[in-house]
């Protein structure tokens, strides 16, 4: 018995051609759709993302304030005074900070000379003064955004609040070095006074005054 040669079937006649295979890719309408959503997304999730790292650098830089503070506190409970960790000028000198309130130089490798010690006649450490509190090489003090301009007004005549006798309210740059800014008198007013033993601010992010952060605040 012959066995009828194979051939293969054939669609019905104005049937479907049968399928060549799956689509090589996108289309060029089809690149950009995905190009613009990627690009709407990016717009949306940056600024988000970088608010957030603001806002988290600025609870930082306030509870880092909050501790020098209340170092600056057990410093008067212990000698009857606020240590001038400002030499006077009204903005908070590295050296003299540590000096004061560890006893030791800023880098911690040595004992402060007495001209910075305000005082720390014990030598008696009331802070300890973190990596992420100073800059690359260790002679700066900064705040959580890096800035090295840090202002700070005392109690200096013990009256339990800081007022004009106390100091003035002076303007601070940030990191990037633009424009000064200081807190506006619905922030910090000496004339009523504050009800405090010691404040700190910075410029916060630099951008405007609004960027400011306020240890009292």
């Amino acid at each position: 018995m012959n066995t009828p040669p194979f051939r293969a079937a054939l669609p019905p006649a104005g049937g479907p051609a049968p399928a060549r295979g799956g689509r090589a890719g996108f289309t060029l309408v089809e690149l950009l759709t995905v190009i613009a959503i990627v690009g709407l997304l990016a717009g949306i999730l940056v600024p988000t993302t970088a608010a957030v790292r603001i806002s988290a650098k600025r609870a930082k830089t306030r509870v880092q304030f909050s501790q020098w503070a209340l170092a600056m506190d057990q410093f008067r409970q212990e000698y009857g005074y606020y240590p001038a960790v400002d030499g006077g000028s009204g903005r908070v000198n590295p050296d003299l900070f540590a000096g004061a309130l560890t006893g030791q130089t800023l880098d911690g490798r040595a004992v402060a000379p007495s001209s910075q010690l305000s005082g720390n006649s014990r030598l008696l450490r009331f802070y300890c003064i973190g990596e992420s509190e100073m800059n690359a090489t260790r002679s700066e003090l900064t705040d959580a955004f890096g800035n090295t301009e840090i202002a700070v007004i005392y109690d200096k005549n013990g009256d339990g609040m800081i007022g004009p006798a106390d100091g003035e309210v002076l303007a601070v740059r940030g990191q990037g070095g633009m424009a000064a800014f200081a807190p506006d008198l619905k922030d910090l007013n000496l004339s009523t006074g504050v009800r405090a033993g010691v404040i700190f601010y910075s410029a916060g992010n630099g951008m405007e005054a609004g960027d400011l952060v306020l240890s009292w605040k």
